[in-house]
């Protein structure tokens, strides 16, 4: 079922307990769909088209805080804010944000490919140069740069395709709009220490994107979490390496279901 909240596009799919998905700057909610098209079968799972991009293309991708507040309008209007919430790369940054002014009401929440630190300065001028460059140069070149950089070299060949249409469906000013809200989002893994529910951390062992000891770093501050490498993967697992991926999802969701069957 496909439907529409201020501008955002999501689906809904299943029933059960609620997961919610959301996918990586210029992707679109498409990246779940392997692990959603099982996962329905026990849990309702709510995939966002970010503000920006797939279908939600109309609304503006304005900061990581108001597409947080945007997201819970949408699980309060579904009735789901007691969901665990998973979030790839940008996604897991506004899952950071999300944590800090909701994680109250979450069962649990998922990191994956993703960091809850701030931009580094080099990371922040890297951001700025990508916004020089594209209004120089346009969308095409940054497309094939910035592909390549999103799979481990040996799986780009069979999955080129499909990620070329998928990110090309994202506009210059969407593109812009991202790299600006990434580029001056906040440090969340303080939050780490306050959010007492269960925590992913998955990590693609040829991503290139953050180093593990990074992600080290905010599982030790964590009450109870899972890290999972996964090997010959960069930094979409779940597109590389889908079985893989949705048996780490499957892993986790029973570790919360014990959790939550704890007294007290």
């Amino acid at each position: 079922m496909s439907l529409l909240v201020n501008n955002i596009s999501y689906t809904k799919v299943g029933s059960g307990p609620h997961l919610c998905f959301l996918h990586g700057f210029c992707e679109d909610s498409s990246i779940w769909n392997y692990q959603i098209e099982l996962l329905q079968e026990d849990f309702t799972c709510i995939a966002i088209d970010l503000p920006g991009f797939g279908d939600s293309s109309g609304a503006s991708f304005t900061s990581i805080p108001e597409v947080a507040i945007l997201i819970h309008t949408i699980l309060i209007k579904e009735e789901a804010t007691a969901c665990v919430l998973f979030g790839h790369s940008l996604g897991g940054y506004i899952v950071g944000e999300y944590i800090q002014k909701y994680g109250e009401e979450l069962s649990a929440a998922a990191v994956i490919h993703a960091t809850l630190h701030a931009d580094s300065v080099k990371r922040k001028a890297n951001r700025m140069k990508s916004i020089d460059f594209i209004a120089t140069c346009g969308t095409s070149e940054f497309f094939r740069l910035f592909t390549k950089g999103l799979v481990f070299l040996p799986n780009l060949g069979r999955l080129r395709v499909g990620l070329d249409k998928m990110v090309q469906r994202t506009s210059q000013k969407a593109i812009t709009d991202g790299l600006l809200a990434m580029s001056v989002r906040e440090d969340k893994s303080q939050e780490l220490l306050r959010f007492k529910k269960p925590m992913l951390f998955l990590i693609g062992e040829e991503d290139t994107h953050y180093d593990a000891s990074e992600i080290f770093t905010q599982v030790s501050l964590c009450d109870i979490a899972q890290v999972t490498i996964i090997k010959d993967v960069g930094h979409l697992s779940m597109l590389e390496k889908p079985h893989e991926n949705l048996e780490t999802i499957q892993e986790f969701l029973l570790l919360v279901d014990r959790i939550s069957q704890i007294p007290g």
